[in-house]
Formats: C-alpha cells, sequence, structure tokens
C-alpha cells in the first residue's frame, strides 16, 4: 500500500487486525484439537478384480481403489498389479471406506479398503511397487499416507520404480 487510509479508518484498523488475528488464532486451535471423527467403514466382500485397481463387490458394483493408479494389464506391471490384487482380494470380506465423493469421472465407486485384520489396500499396492499415487481433491483423507507410500516403494526401487516385482503370491 502507499501508507493512505480512508479517513477515520487507520486507528480501528490497528484494532481490528489484532482481534482477528487473534480470533483465526482460537479458531485454528479449535479445530486442531476437535477429536477427529472416525471415518465409517462398510463391510463388503470382493468378487472379482478386473484390474490391479479395480474389483467387483458382491451385489454386481464396478469400484475402484480411491487415490491409487495401477499400469493397464498391456503395460509393464499391469498384469504384476492386476495378480497381486487378485490374490488379495478375490472372495474376502473387506471394509469399504469413502472420501468426500463416492464415484469417479467414470461414474465407478471409489474406495479404501481395508481388510479384517486391519491392512490399507491402497497403501500396500503402492508400497509394493504395483502402481502411483493419485491423490485428487476432494478425496484427500489419506493423501500423505498414499504419498508417503509411493515414496518409499520409488526410493527403494520396487515395482514399477525397478527392475523386479515382489512375488504376488505373498500378498501381505
Amino acid at each position: 500500500m502507499n501508507g493512505k487510509t480512508f479517513p477515520g479508518s487507520g486507528r480501528k484498523m490497528r484494532l481490528f487486525l489484532p482481534a482477528l488475528a487473534a480470533t483465526l488464532a482460537l479458531l485454528a486451535a479449535s479445530a486442531s484439537a476437535a477429536p477427529e471423527k472416525k471415518p465409517k467403514r462398510l463391510p463388503g466382500r470382493i468378487l472379482r478384480v478386473f484390474e490391479g485397481d479395480t474389483f467387483q463387490l458382491e451385489g454386481g458394483l464396478r469400484s475402484t481403489l480411491l487415490g491409487v493408479s495401477t499400469p493397464p494389464f498391456t503395460e509393464r506391471g499391469g498384469k504384476e498389479s492386476f495378480e497381486f490384487l487378485r490374490r488379495l482380494l478375490t472372495g474376502k470380506q473387506v471394509f469399504l471406506e469413502v472420501d468426500a465423493e463416492l464415484l469417479d469421472a467414470s461414474r465407478q465407486a471409489q474406495y479404501y479398503v481395508f481388510l479384517e485384520d486391519g491392512v490399507f489396500v491402497n497403501a500396500l499396492i503402492l508400497l509394493r511397487g504395483f502402481g502411483r499415487a493419485l491423490v485428487k481433491h476432494p478425496n484427500v483423507r489419506y493423501r500423505g499416507r498414499l504419498l508417503r507410500a509411493e515414496a518409499t516403494a520409488r526410493k527403494n526401487r520396487i515395482g514399477i520404480w525397478g527392475d523386479a516385482f515382489p512375488d504376488p503370491q505373498n500378498p501381505h
């Protein structure tokens, strides 16, 4: 600014700004102190796997892993990611968690998937190097976990980031 103020506004602004800053600080503190609401997980059963990030739920709903993109079957890593997910999920009871938006651009339901023992499948796919993190706003609940999982695989040159893929016979 050029140092000019509106007549009579200088004193009011000098009083208003500290009050605004204090209010914002209190709001931020109360928001961070508020207990985080645990997301609701719904049970489901995986009937079949189509690709390394796409599956069918009991009831016929075609779904995808939220925050994960695996190579198509015809590209390097596509067969491996498919085989890994197929062995890990087919016929299994899982828990499904929705983020801000249920449907993706293709109108498929998108979920965070957890095994009965609590294993986070979306992050496991990335840790094993079978895909890339693909986090899109507004679905960002596990952004940090997914990006860290990808970074770990990348750093250790696992799967698509290296020369070899983990054994799909050993999904855990």
